[in-house]
């Protein structure tokens, strides 16, 4: 049975008809842009339904088989940026290195590439190159991940294997902890003149590695160390070796609790506080029980 005839069993479609999906799925898709937190805009491509299901069914059933690095923190279960930021809690001296154009700059070669070495692990799912060029063309539009697709983040991280565990390998045995969040890269450690002579050898390992071509963000790699503000995933690495949600994020939580025990925010407004007040108890449940005893409810029931 071939992958697409496969497919199309579990999802009863007809498989010449998941095949033309695949040749032409970089027309089924609907762009559109959101704004950046730090400015500009993000390109999101979203799949047309069909499509969209497709992927997901390469998820389920295929990329869920291959192997993703221990030290990937993103788009897996019980990882979280709390998760990500306690690796580096206890260290003097950050390294965060960004990825520019992270997921469209991972290729369909290198997802053929992917295929190919693990094809003993995909056996009875992956039978011919033509399965494996059907996944690629399932999965990238123009030959390249986007941002928007349910199969980019797992393959993201699939293809990546090689890479974190290259890393991973050279941090420990330089006494340094690396993690990787989606395109973040964190290197940590309490060795002074360290991290430096790391990002040259990242970038060194970079520019002769084929599978992926990755570029550097040069604008976001930022060197820190506890004289200044450590942030690793958004959250505040503080002197005292703990997590916090930081002060900004904190006074916008205690303002809208305010606001909400005076009766003053739209519904839709509640449900978003509700978000914030779930996310800060997973970081830092301290200032939530603070809220808590100040506020009671967190001013709950006068909006609802």
């Amino acid at each position: 049975m071939t992958l697409a005839e496969s497919i199309a069993f579990d999802l009863n479609f007809e498989a010449k008809y998941v095949s033309l999906v695949a040749q032409t799925a970089s027309h089924r898709y609907k762009t559109y842009s959101i704004p950046k937190k730090t400015g500009g805009t993000r390109t999101i491509e979203h799949p047309a339904r069909e499509l969209k299901l497709f992927q997901r069914w390469l998820v389920e059933n295929l990329f869920a088989r291959l192997p993703v690095h221990r030290a990937a923190r993103a788009y897996k279960r019980g990882s979280s940026i709390y998760r990500n930021a306690s690796q580096h809690k206890s260290h003097n001296f950050i390294l965060k290195v960004d990825f520019k154009d992270f997921f469209p700059s991972i290729r369909a070669v290198d997802i053929y590439h992917l295929l190919q070495t693990h094809l003993d692990t995909l056996k009875g799912r992956i039978a011919s190159t033509s399965d494996i060029e059907l996944v690629c063309r399932l999965v990238c539009r123009n030959g390249r991940l986007t941002i928007g697709a349910p199969s980019s983040p797992i393959v993201s991280n699939c293809v990546m294997y090689e890479f974190d565990e290259t890393w991973v390998t050279v941090s420990r045995q330089n006494r340094i902890t690396y993690t990787r969040y989606a395109d973040d890269l964190y290197f940590s450690t309490n060795e002074g003149n360290v991290l430096e002579r790391v990002l040259n050898d990242l970038k060194a390992d970079l520019g002769q590695r084929p599978y992926p071509v990755l570029r550097i963000n040069e604008e976001k790699t930022v060197f820190t160390s506890r004289k200044r503000r450590r942030l690793v995933t958004g959250l505040v690495l503080t002197p005292a070796g703990t997590i916090s949600l930081g002060r900004h994020r904190k006074r916008v939580i205690k303002s809208l609790v305010y606001r909400n025990s005076q009766g003053r925010l739209q519904p839709e407004q509640v449900a978003s506080l509700k978000g914030m007040l779930a996310y800060a108890q997973s970081v830092e449940p301290s200032f939530i029980e603070r809220l808590r005893r100040k506020y009671g409810s967190l001013g709950y029931g006068k909006s609802e």
